[in-house]
């Protein structure tokens, strides 16, 4: 008997120190950082070279004061205020149920305000429909509320 519990002690002992060497290899590769695929790392890098490239390539502008668009060359501005007026004499239009009589009817806000004082804008209203016609200094712009057309054009030309 006493042969047997040597051998059964063999065994399990045997047992213990392998489920040991296990545990140890676990822990070793538990830390052992996993490889990304290199697919991956490619993807990264070529990521990262484009952000610096862009960045390399916008710095100048990052560096320099925004300087506002030439009201002289671009309607933009232009179109964005004819648009501003129109939406006002709408807004009116929605709360009186007519269109106003007179352009001093409508609340312009002061810097719009100040911009069409400066100017000539000739509001000519109907009884369904109104149009306007804007001299600015650097462009003419039109606006007919029944076909909705906005036009804006360098001064001197129509």
């Amino acid at each position: 008997m006493s042969d047997s519990n040597n051998k059964l002690n063999q065994v399990i002992e045997a047992a213990r120190q392998d489920a040991q060497a296990q545990q140890v290899r676990a822990d070793a590769l538990a830390k052992r950082p996993t490889p990304q695929p290199r697919g991956k790392q490619i993807f990264t890098m070529l990521l990262l070279a484009a952000f610096a490239m862009v960045l390399l390539y916008q710095f100048p502008r990052f560096s320099e004061p925004y300087t506002w668009p030439d009201p002289a060359s671009n309607p933009t501005a232009a179109e964005a205020d004819l648009i501003a007026v129109v939406g006002l004499i709408e807004a009116y239009r929605i709360s009186q149920g007519k269109y106003p009589v007179v352009l001093s009817q409508v609340a312009i806000p002061q810097g719009l305000a100040a911009l069409i004082s400066e100017s000539a804008l000739r509001y000519m209203p109907s009884e369904q429909a109104y149009t306007l016609d804007w001299t600015l200094p650097n462009w003419h712009a039109t606006y007919d509320s029944q076909t909705e057309k906005l036009s804006v054009q360098p001064v001197g030309k129509k």
